[in-house]
């Protein structure tokens, strides 16, 4: 919807006839609504209280100030300055255009009393202390520095405005709103729980306590540095899928490069193999090391992770040399992560069934 602003125009009259008469035009040229209450006779306190809900009902308050200070109130008080300070006590947007040289005025546009004189330099010093100032010397540069300086306040303090009566939504077009405010709501909060769920679909997958065959290649020796009796043996491993990614997990934290991730699955099943294939009678004493891996094994975890939504790649942008894959946990991966790898008051079972045979 398009918006109008309400803009009170303040100042004395009979010495700017002209240059209200451009200011008005400016604001007009805006597409807004110039008010202002110069020409009534503000002598009581019904006059002044019009005034006061004129500029209650305004969404910006311009200044003119020249050479002239204006009629007084009972108390002393010009009632532009009087109307000005009303505007600050109500925290309206200000903007206000001072005369750049009152002196050189003509003598039928600035005070010939001096105490009028300096009440108007008074006010002038007033609104230069808290305000910056905007000044001009003819109703043409008035003119324009209004239509540049009330652009910018608009834009840097939006108030309410004013809207045509035939744009303001119907009772009902207000309630469809909401109601799809409430469903956009309701469609979000899903979606973000979602992320922290597996997907869908994945129920048909191996998956959690369920186990997966890793075949491996090693050697065991007696002697240091393998220098002798360096046998060569075959073995598998039945990790379940929580063990294989509790393991690996943490490397995605942030992100981790394709080989990488590799790296943390070989250092993870070496680590198992050497520690459940040691215990067996055969290997007993023995040192085992250079184990190796199936690379089919290892991509089959890879897909799989990604089938159960745990992981991802990783796709942000990077230089065009970088051509590798880089792989991340997902929220649901994140959270699952944590389940798995947080410090239990009873540890579950970590052990992990194997079988070592030495090879022919």
């Amino acid at each position: 919807m398009e918006k109008r602003y309400q803009v009170f125009i303040s100042s004395t009259f009979r010495d700017l006839i002209d240059e209200r008469q451009a200011v008005l035009k400016a604001v007009l040229e805006l597409n807004h609504m110039p008010a202002g209450m110069e020409l009534f006779p503000a002598a009581d306190e019904t006059a002044w209280q019009l005034i006061k809900d004129v500029i209650d009902g305004s969404d910006y308050y311009v200044l003119i100030i020249a050479g002239r200070y204006g009629s007084l109130d009972e108390a002393g008080i010009g009632y532009t300055e009087k109307e000005y300070d009303y505007a600050v006590q109500t925290r309206k947007p200000v903007i206000p255009f001072l005369h750049q040289n009152p002196d050189n005025l003509p003598r039928e546009k600035t005070e010939t009393i001096d105490s009028a004189w300096n009440k108007l330099k008074a006010f002038r010093a007033k609104v230069e202390k808290k305000h910056t100032c905007v000044y001009w010397n003819s109703s043409e540069e008035l003119k324009a520095r209004v239509i540049v300086g009330l652009t910018s306040t608009v834009k840097r303090k939006p108030t309410v405005g004013w809207v045509r009566a035939d744009q303001i939504p119907s009772d009902a077009t207000i309630s469809e709103i909401l109601t799809l405010k409430k469903r956009v709501a309701q469609l979000e909060a899903e979606a973000a729980e979602s992320l922290h769920n597996p997907p869908d679909g994945t129920e048909d997958l191996v998956q959690g306590d369920e186990q997966f065959e890793i075949k491996c290649k090693f050697k065991a020796g007696t002697g240091s540095f393998h220098s002798y009796d360096d046998s060569k043996y075959e073995g598998q491993l039945l990790p379940t899928w929580n063990q294989i990614f509790a393991a690996i997990a943490p490397s995605m934290i942030n992100e981790a490069s394709d080989h990488s991730l590799r790296v943390s699955f070989n250092r993870f099943f070496s680590e198992v193999a050497r520690r459940e294939f040691a215990q067996g009678k055969q290997l007993k004493g023995k040192e085992l090391y250079d184990f190796k891996f199936k690379d089919n094994d290892i991509d089959t975890c890879i897909v799989q992770l990604r089938a159960l939504g745990l992981i991802r790649e990783n796709v942000k942008q990077r230089s065009v040399k970088d051509t590798g894959t880089y792989w991340k946990l997902t929220p649901y991966g994140d959270t699952k992560m944590v389940q798995l790898r947080a410090i239990r008051k009873t540890p579950i079972d970590e052990s992990i069934p194997s079988k070592a045979e030495q090879e022919d």
